[in-house]
């Protein structure tokens, strides 16, 4: 064999091996996401969640509206008779950055929400374990308490191939899921919300936190205009059949797209009840 077909071999076994370890590697992650996720879920449910309630038929219901205040949203808010769903102590115990718990009833978003002390992006790559993976785990910045208070916590999530972590946003630009799938439920230790998408867009990949000041009415007011002006939108869907303002409460989903990589892709949902009593829009 010529000294040149040796170096051709060599290189070519180097090649294959560098595949070979890529590919061991994202199907070793992706079994571990599965597992994990198996067992997160497993170990966070521990009773019915609020998807499994229907606050409107429970003649014992408190139906009073609520005003979302900091108290409102802190423990010294919480009701006596409140008993999360989501088991945190056991979250917690395993990672201290879970805070929240995310659910869309008949889709594969169930996750824990987590926000690292110091690094905004820790959670791009780390999974709710806090081990390295692809698949990250939906995270929050240090901008956004962990109260909802403001006027748009903004939720990162991965878009999976599998349709994993956030991939199944995706959905939402179909409109009949889109009308079908509407309620999102966010899980604290203190409290449920529910919220009511309004708005599923193809947006630009502005960093939403940097551009809007949550603190500043207009910005709040910009934000909200946006989602009908600054889009794609031949596949993007706004209802306006809710009342959303510069006062109201909202989230943001926000994944990236396969095909329109200098974009994200936003459901945007405003809070409606916190533990089945209807906001205060006054």
């Amino acid at each position: 064999m010529s000294k040149k077909k040796l170096i051709a071999c060599i290189l070519l076994i180097i090649l294959l091996g560098i595949i070979s370890a890529t590919l061991g590697y994202r199907i070793s992650d992706k079994i571990h996401n599965e597992q994990l996720v198996q067992d997160v879920q497993e170990s966070a449910h521990i009773g019915d969640t609020a998807s499994d309630t229907d606050y409107t038929s429970d003649k014992t219901a408190d139906t009073s509206n609520v005003s979302v205040t900091d108290d409102t949203t802190s423990g010294s808010g919480t009701s006596a008779s409140f008993s999360s769903p989501i088991d945190f102590e056991s979250l917690q115990a395993s990672n201290e950055d879970i805070y929240a718990w995310i659910s869309i009833p008949d889709t594969k978003v169930d996750y824990p929400i987590a926000q690292h002390p110091t690094d905004d992006s820790y959670y791009l790559n780390h999974g709710a374990d806090g081990i390295y993976s692809e698949y990250g785990c939906p995270y929050t910045e240090l901008c956004d308490s962990s109260k909802f208070i403001e006027f748009n916590t903004v939720i990162y999530g991965h878009n999976m191939n599998d349709g994993s972590m956030f991939g199944a946003l995706h959905d939402y630009e179909d409109e009949d899921f889109f009308n079908d799938h509407r309620t999102i439920y966010i899980y604290t230790k203190d409290h449920t919300y529910t919220y009511t998408v309004f708005a599923a867009v193809m947006y630009s990949d502005a960093h939403i936190p940097y551009y809007y000041d949550d603190d500043v009415r207009e910005d709040r007011d910009l934000f909200l205009q946006s989602l009908q002006n600054d889009i794609v939108k031949e596949r993007s869907i706004y209802n306006n059949d809710m009342e959303v303002t510069s006062d109201s409460k909202i989230i943001t989903l926000s994944t990236c797209d396969r095909k329109l990589r200098d974009n994200r892709f936003l459901v945007v949902a405003v809070m409606t009840q916190v533990d089945g009593r209807n906001i205060d829009s006054n």
